[in-house]
């Protein structure tokens, strides 16, 4: 285990430059760890603290440790009083993995004997939670990974509100694989999970005790925002050529806009981007564990996501598969193609001129392996120079006067007034966010995706699809005066409000589209003609 203080102090300069203010330091009772922890308590007290005061605490793996009150109460101790020590309106946090070993009452003797915060994962306590009263906090540990072959929702994050109310914390992370003897599995992380997923945090911002970020060097299980270095468990073969900082660096934007409810402006042109090395399908010629369970729950795509300063086309590239995206808009867009073997490359042209042109030289995808590698490479590329552009933050703003909505015809695009949204979407191709939205806007970039429906929210938020998905009541028509926000560049358009989306839909495709909302379907444009 060769950290030393300075490797700490370069981890914790990176999280501090991207606005995260503290770091569980997951622990068991290994002898080695002790003189870990005063490396890196030292190494977070000489960070500067003139734009971020920067924290740690203590997260207790009980799968790693004995089930001890007292060891608990002595370590927590031992840093409580440290400058570097997080603390919660003056309580020192404790968390752990794990721990339903002490029970109510343990806890309640480690919050006496410490005066911690606690905030725990303990798994196994769903509706009894009002049994467990000695804690102030509970995270979700799996809550970052869809539980099955389907895209992430909040509805595990319902559920848990509905049991903890205002004690609920929850997670985020990127990827999760693992190829073990003992444990060989992937979750699925397709279609733009941290994406989406932070998009989800934030719309619950005001709900939440905490969010984690999961995880920053566990890489045997392949969810890791930080560099690759340190030791490796042994058998780790999927993680060493594999960055995934990328990742971390596009997450400041969502971790600004968490902590402030704004989007930050974009304000440089970065392409982000990410895939698997081999199909789901391969057969590795070496590999004797065999392919992880839910390897066919994970599609051959390379995912990429736009932050642009103003309208781009964008081209990538997969080996023989290629795509070029024409018009994308001035904010944060998902884009995806089919991957084939060969190199990645992508592109970014603006009036005629070549913003971004990039080749990633360090990874190719192969349709048949050596070894199964289910984990993902990380990249992105960035432009030379770039300029600021108006913010891409969601408007709250609600007008002090009541707007009408009017049914607007926008040349073969009709909208069919204000539909019910939910945190899961009704539309799930593609989302934008910009200052500048407008009715007109959101189509045009929902018509250049080929997306035959079109929605606006909040004043700035434009969502594609080719169909509606109805979960509750989201899919449903709402009261026109539910969609009362002004477009960010319209005042004088309405782009939606809170959870309550303007949609648009193409015109001959509208009657259709309105009997099918009223019967509560959901929509698929394969069948309009039908």
């Amino acid at each position: 285990y060769p950290y030393t203080q300075l490797d700490w102090e370069d981890d914790f300069r990176q999280m501090q430059q991207n606005g995260v203010d503290a770091v569980a330091l997951n622990i068991g009772s290994d002898s080695w760890q002790l003189n870990q922890l005063h490396l890196a308590y030292s190494a977070a007290q000489s960070l500067p603290t003139n734009n971020n005061s920067f924290r740690l605490f203590l997260s207790f793996d009980f799968t790693a440790m004995p089930c001890s009150i007292d060891y608990v109460v002595n370590l927590v101790n031992q840093f409580a009083q440290h400058p570097s020590q997080f603390k919660v309106r003056g309580r020192p946090m404790v968390s752990s993995y794990s721990g339903d070993c002490l029970g109510n009452k343990g806890w309640a003797d480690v919050k006496r004997r410490t005066n911690g915060y606690l905030m725990p994962f303990i798994w196994g306590l769903e509706d009894k939670f009002q049994e467990w009263d000695s804690l102030d906090s509970w995270y979700c540990w799996g809550c970052a990974w869809p539980q099955g072959n389907s895209d992430k929702t909040t509805n595990d994050d319902d559920y848990y509100f509905s049991q903890l109310g205002s004690r609920y914390a929850t997670t985020v992370s990127v990827w999760l694989y693992t190829h073990y003897g003992y444990k060989n599995f992937l979750q699925r992380s397709d279609d733009w999970l941290i994406n989406s997923r932070w998009e989800q945090l934030i719309a619950m911002r005001d709900q939440l005790t905490f969010v984690e970020m999961v995880t920053w060097n566990d890489y045997g299980e392949s969810d890791y925002f930080g560099p690759i270095k340190g030791s490796q468990p042994d058998g780790t073969t999927w993680a060493n050529g594999f960055p995934h900082t990328a990742w971390f660096e596009m997450s400041k934007y969502y971790i600004t806009a968490f902590k402030t409810g704004q989007y930050p402006p974009i304000t440089e042109d970065v392409i982000y981007f990410w895939a698997r090395p081999h199909p789901a399908a391969a057969i590795a010629v070496a590999d004797r564990l065999g392919k992880p369970s839910g390897h066919d729950w994970t599609s051959d795509y390379l995912w990429a996501v736009v932050f642009a300063t103003s309208t781009s086309t964008i081209t990538l590239q997969s080996g023989v598969s290629s795509q070029t995206f024409n018009n994308v808009p001035a904010g944060v867009t998902k884009l995806k193609i089919p991957l084939a073997s060969g190199k990645v490359a992508v592109t970014m042209f603006r009036n005629a001129q070549k913003v971004i042109d990039h080749r990633e030289d360090n990874f190719e995808f192969g349709a048949t392996p050596f070894l199964y590698n289910y984990n993902a490479y990380v990249g992105s590329a960035i432009a030379s120079h770039t300029t600021a552009s108006l913010p891409s933050s969601p408007s709250s703003a609600i007008p002090t006067s009541p707007i009408s909505i009017t049914i607007a015809e926008t040349a073969k695009w009709v909208s069919t007034g204000c539909l019910k949204d939910s945190r899961d979407r009704i539309l799930r191709g593609s989302f934008t966010a910009q200052a500048g939205m407008t009715s007109d806007r959101c189509i045009d970039i929902c018509n250049s995706q080929n997306y035959t429906i079109a929605a606006t929210e909040y004043g700035s938020q434009c969502y594609c699809g080719s169909q509606l998905y109805k979960t509750g009541d989201a899919g449903t028509i709402a009261d026109t005066a539910s969609c009362n926000m002004s477009c960010g560049g319209d005042s004088s358009q309405i782009c939606g409000g809170s959870w309550h989306a303007s949609v648009f839909v193409s015109n001959p495709d509208l009657k259709l589209l309105r009997q099918r909302v009223r019967r509560g379907q959901r929509l698929d444009s394969h069948s309009w003609n039908s």
